[in-house]
């Protein structure tokens, strides 16, 4: 049993992924926050949320500096977060952005001595961050956080991509801009791979990531080519997420790529997380000869 292409749904086992749709400008979609790959990290607006790969810790402020310049002109109280910041970098960025408007914090400071992020103490952090701003006058905060000490190790790696689901979803919500930035020197292309899958923006200097998870109207949206590693991360994700939380998956912007993955969607939404996949009928419709009928929890939709 196949589909074409063109429906979003391939039923060959682990057939090689197509990237192509990953190497375009990120657009917004129907879910109102953006996703894709950037080339630069500009017109950033509130719930955008992208991770930042560059080369070499000096190159840290350079990125931030307009980045959070432009958060300064939308009124946003602005974060920079880094291992030990320099001076003479915030001195630059703070005459940039004008007086009251920047806060300079440590990642010792705002995530913990020891380096291993706890993902409900940090949301706390962040959106008490973001009422007191907005009580302050601000219209939310922008953060520029250099995160690369706490994915130094596998056991702060593991930690990170916990808080990465916690943090998109919170940044879903809230009225918070962040780029989440990553040392290329310091952290090798596997982990920064995994790193972008969980961001719904990636830098055209990350490793490309095959699929996508991140928050949106409540739900945990798949894009990209889903795999049986990919479907794992969701059974992991939706841990971290609110219960109730769904999961939404759209054939445009969605392959799936073996039964393994129809095995898994079908077992997560048996668990109880509801299902939703959507694609044109041709789709829809094999995946109804699929799923034998009555399940509760899985809808299968027609675009």
């Amino acid at each position: 049993m196949s589909l074409p292409s063109r429906s979003g749904f391939d039923l060959h086992e682990f057939e090689a992924p197509d990237l192509s749709l990953y190497w375009t400008i990120a657009v917004v979609t129907e879910r109102n926050r953006s996703s894709g790959i950037r080339f630069e990290f500009l017109r950033m607006r509130p719930h955008d949320h992208i991770g930042w790969v560059f080369a070499g810790s000096s190159e840290f402020a350079a990125l931030a500096a307009p980045f959070l310049a432009e958060g300064a002109a939308l009124g946003e109280r602005l974060m920079y977060v880094a291992q030990d910041p320099d001076p003479a970098d915030m001195a630059g960025i703070a005459a940039i952005v004008g007086p009251g408007t920047l806060v300079v914090t440590s990642v010792a400071e705002i995530y913990g001595a020891s380096g291993i992020v706890d993902p409900q103490r940090q949301r706390a952090t962040y959106t008490a961050a973001t009422d007191e701003a907005i009580a302050a006058g601000f219209t939310g905060i922008r953060v520029a956080a250099d995160n690369t000490p706490l994915v130094a190790n596998e056991q702060r790696l593991a930690a990170w991509l916990r808080w990465e689901v916690v943090a998109d979803r919170m940044l879903s919500e809230y009225q918070i801009t962040a780029m989440c930035a990553f040392d290329q020197d310091a952290v090798d292309a596997d982990a920064l791979r995994r790193i972008a899958a969980l961001h719904p923006l990636s830098s055209a200097s990350s490793p490309v990531p095959t699929f996508r998870l991140f928050s949106s109207s409540g739900l945990l949206c798949a894009e990209g080519q889903l795999d049986p590693l990919a479907v794992i991360q969701l059974w992991r994700a939706i841990e971290d997420l609110p219960r109730g939380t769904g999961v939404f998956v759209d054939l445009a912007t969605a392959t799936l790529t073996s039964h393994a993955v129809l095995t898994g969607l079908g077992q997560l939404s048996q668990s109880g997380v509801d299902v939703r996949i959507r694609g044109e009928r041709a789709a829809i419709g094999e995946l109804r000869q699929w799923y034998s009928p009555g399940r509760r929890h899985l809808v299968l939709e027609e675009a």
